[in-house]
């Protein structure tokens, strides 16, 4: 019999730029009370996808730690607060610290310029 367990762990890392962007926005004074920080973010149908930090719900098993994936709720709108971008949600407000590389931007732009959320 084995006495060895393999677990797996589903999470990221994030690179040094994006570490210093999640702190520089945990930092800033919001008009709101902040649920998550996302970083890697990019938009899918009408919900945010990225990497979160700092999510102010936890439950017994620790599901919302740092470095999970999350998926927030649909987006109700997107307001530019210093240099970070504020999504509103029916589950509450989630900063965009980074954008996931070369998609992420672009997604989140296409979604501005629909103006159906915004």
């Amino acid at each position: 019999m084995l006495d060895a367990i393999e677990v797996e762990l589903y999470g990221k890392d994030v690179s040094d730029f994006q570490l210093s962007r999640l702190v520089r926005a945990s930092h800033r004074k919001y008009s709101v009370p902040i649920t998550a920080f996302i970083s890697d973010a990019f938009i899918a149908e009408d919900t945010c996808v990225g990497i979160s930090f700092g999510h102010s719900a936890r439950d017994d098993a620790y599901r919302n730690a740092d470095g999970t994936i999350l998926r927030t709720g649909k987006i109700h709108s997107a307001r530019k607060e210093g240099r970070f971008w504020l999504l509103e949600t029916r589950d509450g407000y989630y900063v965009i610290g980074s954008f996931m590389r070369d998609f992420g931007r672009r997604s989140f732009l296409e979604m501005l310029q629909s103006g159906e959320r915004c």
